[in-house]
């Protein structure tokens, strides 16, 4: 009898370990090494799920970060690409785990999960397009209007959607997008929390008409409402699409913003595009104040988005020349983490994913540069026309005739000069930076019959920068990049 009770404890204790799996309350674990990354996807899925796993969050998920940015490419075996369906569907449940949790977890925890958002659509992005052999497009090779409707139509090998079920956009949806422009890159790195988007868009009913259509904010175009499927086909690598979970309220912030949008339209008056970003000021909108007024409006000022508002700080050039206004803001990026939105479901456009990775790369290491080794774009003759003599030429009627002769693309005359000036230059200065990472990157492919990871991409622009400015410093006509970015000194 003795026995008998000295042993039964010791079985249920050893059998309530056993049913606990990986995790104990004594001792929390770490995310599985990502040797077999089938594997590694369903016990990271199970961890996500447990319910000690807010008490857990932030040690895990930046583990699992540090993990991910070791990962060697080169060593991805082939039974990795093989699973690749499999792994990026688990990728997607960790994600859509993890977002339905961020009510429970406090904002570190929500701002590491946005870190880890961004690695995991790396790892889903990359086997996808591996296991898919998808041929690789730049924007300038795709007539996006003529292609099938991203969300509604996802036949196309190279379109990837995924859904935690199968629902109709409503009005008061929010789709957060990344465009392919550097404009967007820059869009996506303007705050201190760098994200993978650059656009919001705002789901509401055509007040004339009955229509679902899109609210949307343009530079120089303003506000106005845009057909759905032209929205949704609107040169996207990839639209995030969430919605409130008080669904009366997005409705109303749908129905009060298309109100104002359409008055101000038929009174010839309408918004215009805030340049300066100032959301302190609703007078002018950018993409992301169109929502975040709406919510405000519909609310009483009380349902004020994002929950946690990113900041601008640090990139003193872009700052200085955009005339931005430092402190508090809200990028696009930021919804998805949001805890009072559901994740309904995400897009991506397999052949421009590659090319964004190495625009984010890129402005990322130019944000890098301007903020730990004291950056500063310079203007060149192009950029100094730019804002200078074809600014006014643009508010001429010598406008078309000047744009053919010279071949220019065309601008609103609402786009400010030092706008004009500063996106002239990003775009030089991205171009140039990615002609070369694309010849390395391609070259890499040759070799490792794989193509580059994001932490391969980082050293190389580091590696480029360094021997760059060696030249600069001796001849700066023959720099290829240094005449557009150098350090202020």
């Amino acid at each position: 009898m003795k026995i008998y009770h000295l042993i039964l404890p010791s079985v249920l204790i050893l059998s309530s370990c056993m049913h606990m799996g990986r995790r104990t309350a004594s001792a929390p674990i770490s995310p599985p090494r990502l040797d077999d990354l089938l594997r590694a996807s369903e016990d990271i899925l199970a961890d996500v799920e447990d319910h000690q796993f807010p008490q857990n969050c932030v040690p895990y998920l930046k583990e699992l970060e540090k993990q991910i940015d070791a990962m060697d490419v080169k060593s991805i075996p082939a039974t990795a690409v093989q699973d690749a369906e499999k792994i990026t569907k688990n990728s997607w449940l960790i994600r859509s785990t993890l977002h339905s949790r961020l009510e429970e977890v406090d904002k570190d925890c929500a701002i590491q999960m946005q870190a880890n958002f961004r690695q995991l659509r790396f790892v889903e992005d990359y086997l996808l397009e591996l296991s898919r052999k998808v041929t690789h497009a730049t924007p300038a090779e795709i007539d996006f209007q003529k292609q099938p409707i991203p969300i509604r139509d996802n036949s196309a090998p190279y379109y990837q959607f995924r859904s935690n079920n199968s629902p109709k956009l409503e009005p008061g949806d929010l789709l957060i997008t990344r465009g392919v422009s550097f404009l967007s890159g820059m869009i996506a790195r303007l705050g201190t929390r760098s994200t993978q988007f650059s656009h919001v868009v705002m789901v509401a009913e055509d007040p004339k008409t009955k229509e679902l259509k899109t609210i949307e904010s343009y530079v120089g175009v303003g506000v106005a409402f845009y057909d759905m499927d032209y929205a949704l086909k609107n040169e996207n690598a990839r639209i995030l699409w969430l919605r409130a979970k008080d669904r009366s309220l997005a409705k109303s912030a749908a129905e009060k913003m298309a109100k104002l949008v359409q008055e101000r339209i038929d009174a010839k008056a309408p918004i215009k595009y805030d340049y300066e970003l100032d959301f302190n000021d609703s007078k002018t909108m950018s993409c992301a104040e169109v929502s975040q007024v709406a919510f405000q409006m519909a609310s009483n000022n009380q349902f004020k988005i994002p929950f946690y508002p990113n900041e601008i700080a640090g990139a003193k050039s872009i700052i200085e020349r955009l005339k931005l206004v430092e402190g508090e803001t809200y990028e696009p990026g930021d919804m998805e983490i949001d805890p009072r939105f559901e994740l309904m479901g995400e897009f991506q456009d397999l052949r421009l994913t590659r090319e964004s990775r190495q625009k984010d790369a890129i402005m990322s290491a130019i944000f890098d540069w301007m903020v730990k080794k004291d950056y500063e774009l310079k203007d060149n003759m192009k950029s100094r026309l730019a804002g200078t003599l074809i600014y006014d030429v643009r508010r001429t009627f010598m406008w078309p005739l000047v744009k053919k002769v010279l071949k220019l693309d065309d601008f609103s005359k609402e786009v400010p000069r030092n706008m004009i000036r500063t996106v002239t230059i990003i775009n030089q200065l991205g171009e140039n930076l990615l002609v070369e990472l694309k010849a390395r990157d391609v070259a890499f492919e040759k070799k490792h019959g794989v193509p580059m990871s994001y932490m391969d991409f980082y050293r190389e622009l580091e590696e480029m920068r360094k021997t760059d400015l060696a030249v600069f410093k001796k001849s700066k006509k023959k720099a290829k990049f240094h005449q557009f970015i150098r350090p202020r000194s």
